[in-house]
């Protein structure tokens, strides 16, 4: 039988799907659902950094300008999560459950929240994820600052924890190879490979504003898919892959680019916590089919600097596409 188990920031993973940060992680029972289910390892429900601001500090100051639309903001986040809550579900999902808890902090600064990540790893966790949704909508904030913002965040978490931390990021940087080099170099120990955020609509009938988000389709695996292989193979640390993973196939083209995991939650929110088993199936059939023993024997077999045909990562993909359809 092969060997699906894979490390993740020097974590040991039974198998590389991972329960992304969602309401599946939210409390001790649907943790261990994900465990029984046969997740790898789960990251928890972030905590918003919004919450700590106000709760551990007492400040009225906020990362939202508009005094009422913060005031609205921080009800419902503190409804989601206290920071106590937090540190206190981490105490008991390692209490309860054998795989690695990964503990999630959703950020837009490196000020309020750093202090808290030495009560997370207090309280057991294996890892932090920092989940990172920060908006310029300053004229004068340049791609430059935007940058270091993120190192600031990235920067503050490794000063206070001797834990693993990664970043989730969305992929709007204008040199993503050149930013996810310099967080090598500050220390990141994985890359999660996208972010999706909610978007922003408008009710032309009520004439206000309101969000809307949707469940990922498979079609936009895509994405992390090339970013996965242009990086993978120079970066100093993990990747870990999601958005429009569905199936197994998916999972394997993820590590064939180079991931070292994958991240579910789309999927399981619409066909539950039991599609995760045959995904791990579906890889070990599919390994042994190939003649692999282990996920190391593959992964990055296909990233951009050992395929035979890297080019289609580049601008050759597009023409040949464009030529087809013309």
């Amino acid at each position: 039988m092969p060997n699906c188990s894979t490390t993740y920031m020097g974590l040991q993973l039974r198998n590389p799907i991972i329960v992304a940060s969602s309401g599946l992680s939210k409390n001790i029972d649907r943790i261990k659902e994900c465990e029984h289910a046969g997740a790898g390892a789960v990251v928890l429900k972030s905590l918003f950094e919004e919450v700590l601001a106000q709760k551990d500090f007492g400040l009225k100051e906020g990362t939202v300008d508009h005094t009422e639309a913060y005031d609205y903001y921080l009800a419902h986040m503190e409804l989601l999560y206290g920071a106590s809550d937090y540190t206190d579900l981490i105490k008991q999902a390692k209490a309860e459950t054998a795989i690695p808890v990964i503990a999630s902090v959703n950020c837009v600064s490196g000020k309020w929240w750093p202090d808290f990540a030495r009560q997370i790893e207090g309280a057991g966790a294996d890892a932090i994820e920092l989940n990172v949704f920060a908006t310029a909508t300053d004229l004068t904030f340049d791609g430059r600052r935007m940058e270091e913002l993120y190192y600031e965040i990235l920067s503050a978490a490794k000063q206070k924890v001797g834990i693993p931390v990664a970043l989730k990021i969305s992929p709007y940087f204008s040199s993503l190879p050149n930013v996810a080099v310099e967080f090598g170099q500050r220390g990141l120990d994985g890359l999660v490979l996208f972010n999706r955020f909610t978007q922003p609509d408008i009710d032309i009938n009520a004439l206000s504003l309101k969000t809307t988000f949707s469940f990922s389709s498979r079609d936009e695996v895509h994405l992390p898919l090339r970013w996965t292989a242009l990086m993978s193979h120079y970066l100093p640390y993990d990747i870990c892959a999601t958005t429009g993973v569905k199936t197994s196939e998916d999972v394997i083209k993820l590590l064939l680019a180079g991931a070292s995991s994958v991240q579910l939650a789309s999927v399981l929110y619409k066909e539950g916590l039991e599609s995760i088993a045959p995904m791990v199936a579906g890889l070990e059939q599919w390994m042994s089919e190939k003649g692999f023993e282990s996920v190391a024997d593959f992964r990055g077999k296909l990233s951009f600097h050992r395929a035979d045909d890297a080019a289609q990562y580049l601008r050759a993909q597009f023409m040949e596409k464009i030529s087809e359809v013309e």
